[in-house]
């Protein structure tokens, strides 16, 4: 199945995960800001980082989605719950997010060619290996702190007719 083929088919998927909701020591649930479905250090909600410290996050994130692979752990331990999403077929928040990811991420051939961060946006930009011809993707990442809270996505299809043997890549 094609990677355009599985984003939409994901983006119909009710969510994958299931909330487990924390309690505290008197058995009381946890405030919702400490609520997870997993056992993840989480950098949010966003606290006070300076430039280092923000691009040093925005790194091991992407090195924990894109590298090794688990939308689950990179969003539960780096990205905002109300997460915004700009992708007109995506839900918002983290939860969506990382639903959705979690059944195509593991299973997609990609190659990460650039990443970069300046002051507070991060950017990733990858060759997703399709049949017939790979497709380039970007995604921005903007972050508060040292949280994650809103991301956007650019795809583009190498055209029938292109004349530049290299673009895109």
């Amino acid at each position: 199945m094609h990677l355009p083929t599985l984003l939409v088919a994901a983006s119909s998927l009710p969510l994958l995960l299931a909330t487990t909701l924390p309690v505290n020591e008197l058995g009381q649930p946890a405030p919702s800001f400490l609520q997870s479905r997993t056992h993840y250090k989480s950098y949010c909600p966003p606290r006070h980082a300076n430039a280092k410290h923000q691009k040093d996050i925005f790194f091991e994130f992407i090195n924990v989605l894109y590298s090794e692979k688990n939308a689950t752990k990179a969003f539960d331990t780096y990205v905002a719950v109300d997460l915004i999403e700009h992708d007109p077929f995506d839900a918002q928040g983290r939860d969506a997010n990382a639903a959705k990811l979690s059944g195509i991420i593991p299973f997609a051939n990609f190659e990460v060619l650039r990443q970069n961060f300046d002051s507070n946006i991060g950017l990733i930009h990858v060759r997703v290996n399709e049949d017939p011809e790979p497709i380039a993707l970007a995604d921005i990442y903007r972050m508060n702190g040292t949280c994650i809270v809103e991301h956007w996505d650019v795809t583009q299809a190498r055209p029938a007719n292109a004349t530049n043997p290299i673009a895109m890549f």
